[in-house]
């Protein structure tokens, strides 16, 4: 099931999404028993920086078994294609511009680099279904906590067991039998199987930035976690939930690779002039820094002009600059950001690396690769919808990841977060 990332971003239409999946799994009709009602219950599987390219590295049987009940495609992500930001899209239905998450910039408010956060100015859909009277249980899938669930609430539980995706579904599991679970401290069992569970796994997202995308590692990893997910699938059965029960299985971002980093080189770019300074995250420049240059996921970064430097004229000169350095393939400015309805909060520009470019503090080692995203390149996302009142074998038309939550909403019979800027994949489910 190997699909390649020259075709993802070729389209997003419905032939570019049918094309890049495997016939038998678009077509294969539903199996026996399976319901074509409205499910009772919501499984979200969510796994940072799964490239859909990591498809077809090692047998997933699990992953094909779910895509032979329902439908597996590719959605357009959000920009930047950072975690947090694009979760906070995934678990609202809204675009940064409307959550307002952003990470990775200079804060000038504040005189000071952000990192990542949890800020969120939109409805969850915990908090949608919560509204609805529905139950809800988020195993770190933590843009939602304190947002719609919370420690020791059985009724909208939040639980960090930390580790990696196994450790999660260890305790997914427990909660879909009904067992008790830390939940900040406390011993927490939900009154009853809960109707939307999420389960966050971030393995592939610290295995790609560590070795790259090319690492031979990676399909045993992705069997590893397929692995854990016929676990979970399982833990539905055991429960007596399996036929009244939907899956989704998505991704934040992609991931590319790189294995030079050109941001020592950018900050030293006479052209910029002087007044340059790198900045990490919890960081304040110095007073007469003019060019803030805050250090991101490793394949862009985000720079802000300040001082005598915040003019029109200057900015115009400095877009120029960055534009023939040819380690940028990409140089985004206020509009551009505004077109991908990115936060309003980021600077002046964001610069895309041109692989094999990134933007590490550090070098990997020699004939060695890391793994970065943020850009353009990895705002594609697998996108798997199975189960209980999903079509199988239909093909969603431009599937995005804003849409994933007035899915959840629409599989649950309940009004989607009130911000979504998504729309429910009707196409694919069950009136």
């Amino acid at each position: 099931m190997s699909i390649s990332r020259r075709g993802l971003l070729a389209g997003a239409g419905a032939a570019a999404v049918a094309a890049s999946v495997p016939a038998w799994l678009l077509s294969r009709r539903p199996e026996a028993g399976a319901r074509a009602g409205r499910p009772e219950h919501v499984i979200l599987v969510d796994w940072d920086g799964f490239d859909p390219a990591y498809l077809g590295r090692a047998p997933t049987p699990n992953i094909d078994s779910l895509a032979g009940r329902g439908s597996l495609s590719v959605a357009d992500g959000v920009y930047p294609t950072i975690s947090n930001p694009a979760r906070a899209s995934m678990s609202t239905g809204a675009y940064p511009e409307t959550h307002g998450n952003a990470a990775y910039f200079f804060d000038e408010e504040a005189g000071e680099a952000v990192g990542e956060t949890r800020s969120l100015a939109a409805e969850t859909i915990t908090q949608a279904l919560a509204a609805g009277g529905r139950t809800t249980a988020a195993v770190q899938w933590y843009m939602v906590q304190d947002h719609g669930a919370s420690y020791g609430d059985p009724e909208n539980l939040y639980v960090r067991p930390g580790g990696l995706f196994e450790q999660r579904v260890d305790a997914a599991v427990e909660i879909l039998n009904r067992r008790p679970v830390d939940s900040g401290g406390e011993k927490v069992a939900v009154p009853k199987v809960p109707d939307f569970l999420a389960v966050y796994g971030p393995d592939l997202d610290v295995f790609g930035h560590l070795e790259g995308t090319e690492s031979p590692n990676i399909g045993s990893l992705v069997a590893r976690l397929d692995l854990q997910l016929g676990r979970l699938v399982q833990a539905t059965r055991d429960a007596g939930i399996y036929e009244r029960t939907a899956f989704i299985l998505t991704s934040d971002h992609g991931m590319t690779s790189w294995e030079r980093s050109f941001l020592e080189e950018l900050a030293a770019a006479p052209e910029l002039g002087r007044g340059v300074e790198i900045v990490t995250p919890g960081s304040a420049p110095a007073s007469g820094t003019e060019v803030v240059i805050v250090k991101s996921a490793g394949r862009i970064t985000d720079v802000t002009l300040r001082g005598r430097s915040a003019t029109s004229e200057r900015r115009a000169e400095v877009r120029k600059v960055l534009e023939r350095l040819p380690q940028l393939s990409r140089v985004l400015d206020a509009a551009d950001l505004r077109a991908l309805r990115a936060s309003d909060k980021l600077g002046d520009f964001v610069v895309e690396a041109r692989e094999p470019w990134g933007f590490g503090l550090s070098e990997p080692e020699e004939g060695a690769s890391r793994g970065g995203h943020g850009s353009t390149l990895e705002m594609r996302v697998p996108l798997l919808i199975s189960g209980a009142g999903v079509r199988a074998g239909a093909v969603p038309k431009d599937p995005r990841l804003v849409d994933v939550a007035p899915t959840i909403a629409a599989l649950l019979g309940v009004r989607p977060p009130a911000d979504a800027q998504g729309r429910a994949l009707d196409e694919l489910l069950y009136g």
